[in-house]
């Protein structure tokens, strides 16, 4: 789909009477966008929040498609459910996006990303996404934005939930849980599995030593579960404990080649295990009317396993890694200069290991940080500033200050300026002396930093809202690869370059009697300023919309998803075709307690590209065709 069939697509969508997305509340409260409980319509920061219905309205699917259907995310997966999933958040890098569940970062220290793939959506109770820079309040990674995502928590009379479903490629997903509250104590405990045949990873061979095409099936499996007690032993005391398990499989299509790149096969069943892990105990004091402490200790684990093979020896190898990071975090709030003071410590103990020999394996990350928000009538303010030591990296500070002034009852403009960095991970720094690959990490790197100005206006009133958001983000000292010269042609990375991300985002929500509806659209323009280019795989143009029907106990449901063409490489001289896809979703309420959820993905078969590989002959990843999806839900509600 070129250009302007996009553009009037997407202009076609802002005029359909649309669908059921979640509208906001005029009491919504997020937590991520400055650390304290604060209204959705006064916070100063670009959020979205998705709650459980809105979550079980995706039905079957995966994290990175709930995630691209959100305003300023871009998602490009190499495959089916389960591959590897990059997320663009604003024009930004997957490493410009700090990652947190329940409060704790989860991410490779070794990659600097985190495995959105391998978390299920079975296991996530409420997402909350803040857009910008927030590095502020979290410290590195958080240049583009912050994504947290909350697990299940007991509410109401104890009871448990179920959930069993199967559709195409032999898809399966089942999952189970008991939780609620007895007295002062809430608690939960949640399984699962998924699973799937999959498809072939690669479209079509293209010929030569490097195509990636093998005709098999790549399955995916997943295995999770979660748990959460917490109990009030006072009126100012509260003690917690959590844990979240996730362990991946994904089968995918590579090229395998010997030592001197010169014997290559894609006949092999390359795969990867991913398992996410995190485990935390927390305590929240009120000492007093005007000041309350908090104290989390936890610690989250990455590890990967990757199966490769040797075809002129035969010879399979593992790579593995594994990032644990021991996290403290002691947060005290106060009722100060007629708003919110908040003074939080935090240490972060990266410890990687690999059967790759880094040089340094260890990181200590010691952070101060000082926020304040108030409101004065119509006068909304939000200050904010962090102090980060990082072993070997130096020090860095980072800053936000925002505005808001309520015009009307529900009109609110907003204006903020927020600075934020990037530490670069192991890989970039400490891999070491690869004269298969030509690579060599440099120590000598410094942190990614970004000055972000954005504006914003926002409207909400019961059963409608709507929100306009421009930004201009400059990132300076941008890492990437620098190719070797003679003799040895190793390469590394370097601090070579500055990018502009500049665009606007628009959303609107709203319900009319049985009908409901979202839409949203983002215009993105991502610069490589020294060459003018558009960064690799940022569509300048993303657009969706979703379209509800309630008749009583049924509900029907459509979901419209349009990319603008993008460039698969950073010359821009891949283009890939825009596309649309289009998915029906269907509910039936059996019974208070029981609900019926059916699904139908990429109604009209449409056969797209996401990604295309950067390496001659340029295989094509495949996308799902047409799916069928039915699942049954046992979720009783509270009285």
């Amino acid at each position: 789909m070129q250009r302007n069939a996009l553009t009037v697509l997407i202009a076609g969508l802002f005029t359909l009477p649309v669908q059921a997305a979640e509208i906001p509340s005029l009491d919504e409260i997020v937590v991520t966008a400055t650390r304290i409980p604060t209204p959705v319509r006064y916070s100063l920061s670009d959020v979205s929040v998705l709650d459980r219905t809105a979550i079980e309205r995706m039905d079957h699917a995966s994290l990175p498609e709930l995630l691209s259907s959100l305003p300023g995310i871009q998602i490009t997966t190499t495959g089916g459910r389960g591959d590897v999933s990059t997320l663009s958040l604003r024009g930004g890098n997957s490493g410009h996006v700090a990652v947190l569940i329940d409060g704790m970062r989860i991410s490779s220290a070794t990659q600097g990303t985190t495995a959105i793939q391998a978390i299920p959506l079975e296991q996530i109770e409420r997402i909350e996404v803040v857009r910008g820079p927030v590095s502020s309040l979290y410290g590195s990674d958080a240049l583009s934005g912050v994504i947290q995502l909350f697990t299940f928590q007991g509410t109401g009379k104890p009871a448990p939930t179920v959930y069993v479903g199967t559709g195409s490629y032999g898809t399966t997903i089942a999952s189970a849980g008991y939780g609620g509250q007895i007295g002062d104590t809430r608690f939960n405990l949640k399984a699962g599995v998924e699973q799937s045949d999959g498809f072939s990873s690669i479209k079509a061979a293209k010929g030569g030593l490097y195509d990636m095409y093998n005709p098999d099936n790549d399955a995916y499996a997943n295995r999770n579960a979660s748990a959460s007690v917490s109990h009030r032993v006072s009126r100012s005391l509260d003690l917690a404990a959590r844990v979240f398990y996730s362990k991946n499989t994904k089968h995918y299509d590579a090229t395998n080649c010997d030592a001197f790149g010169v014997t290559c096969t894609a006949n092999f069943d390359n795969r990867n295990l991913q398992q996410l892990e995190s485990v935390q105990a927390s305590a929240q004091y009120r000492i007093n009317d005007i000041w309350d402490t908090s104290l989390r200790i936890g610690q989250s684990t990455d590890f990967a396993k990757n199966w490769l093979v040797d075809p002129s020896t035969s010879i399979v190898t593992i790579d593995e890694y594994r990032t644990r990071q021991n996290q403290i975090t002691w947060q005290n709030n106060f009722k100060a200069l007629g708003g919110l003071l908040s003074l939080t410590g935090e240490q972060r103990s990266v410890d990687v290991g690999s059967t790759k020999s880094f040089i340094v394996s260890e990181q200590t990350t010691d952070s101060l940080a000082l926020g304040y928000q108030a409101r004065y009538d119509e006068h909304s303010l939000q200050v904010s500033g962090r102090h980060d030591r990082i072993t070997r990296l130096g020090e860095h500070d980072s800053g936000f200050i925002g505005y808001g002034y309520q015009f009307a009852p529900a009109w609110t403009a907003r204006m903020s300026y927020g600075t934020a960095f990037r530490a670069p991970s192991f890989n970039d720094l400490y891999w070491p002396l690869d004269t298969v690959n030509f690579f060599q990490g440099n120590p000598s790197l410094q942190p990614e930093t970004a000055r972000n100005r954005e504006i914003g206006l926002v409207y909400t009133a019961p059963g409608i809202h709507a929100g306009a958001t421009a930004y201009h983000n400059k990132v300076s000292n941008l890492i990437d690869y620098v190719s070797g010269v003679a003799p040895s042609w190793i390469g590394t990375m370097g601090n070579v370059g500055a990018a502009t991300l500049k665009g606007v985002s628009l959303d609107y929500a709203a319900r009319r009697g049985p009908w409901s509806w979202k839409l949203t659209y983002d215009a993105l323009n991502a610069q490589d300023d020294a060459t003018g280019k558009t960064l690799q795989r940022r569509a300048p143009h993303t657009g969706s919309a979703d379209i509800r029907h309630e008749f009583g106990r049924f509900d029907l449901g459509a979901h419209i998803q349009a990319t603008s063409y993008r460039y698969n490489n950073k010359a821009n001289t891949q283009r890939l075709p825009g596309y649309a896809v289009v998915d029906l979703d269907a509910n039936y309420r059996l019974d208070p307690s029981w609900k019926l959820e059916a699904k139908i993905g990429n109604l009209f078969d449409q056969d797209y590209t996401q990604v295309r590989s950067t390496m001659s002959p340029f295989n094509d990843y495949a996308v799902p065709g047409r799916t069928f999806f039915i699942g049954l839900r046992y979720s009783p509600r509270q009285p």
